[in-house]
């Protein structure tokens, strides 16, 4: 496990598998928030939480455990595709701070979507 991969990237990887575990975990905790927030946009809002969760872990499992690595980081892009398409369109929001915010959260995740790009081999 990891025995082929410099210090940075073993660190990179872990880094960001435990940032999916730990994001997933808090989601958990806030089920009943995010439900609502699903519900809010019409979509059946347990489906697709539990679709979502089992993406997001299954990918941080992957990654975290080195093993098929590339499927795991495609999942995990794909779940960072459609969680920020449905909770930050900071272009349908009227207040300007909640506006930047999400457009802040956009960009962070379009960041997190360029180091899964890099675990992509």
């Amino acid at each position: 496990m990891y025995a082929d991969h410099s210090i940075p990237h073993a660190a990179g990887q872990i880094i960001i598998a435990v940032y999916f575990i730990w994001m997933g975990l808090k989601n958990i905790k806030l089920w009943d928030m995010n439900v609502n927030r699903i519900k809010a946009q019409g979509l059946p809002a347990v489906p697709c939480l539990l679709l979502g969760f089992a993406i997001q872990f299954s990918g941080a499992l992957l990654l975290l455990a080195d093993w098929h690595t590339s499927i795991g980081a495609v999942l995990l892009m794909a779940f960072t595709i459609l969680a920020t398409g449905l909770h930050h369109r900071f272009w349908q929001m009227e207040d300007p701070m909640i506006r930047t915010y999400h457009f802040l959260l956009m960009t962070n995740n379009l960041c997190i979507f360029g180091g899964l790009l890099l675990l992509v081999s």
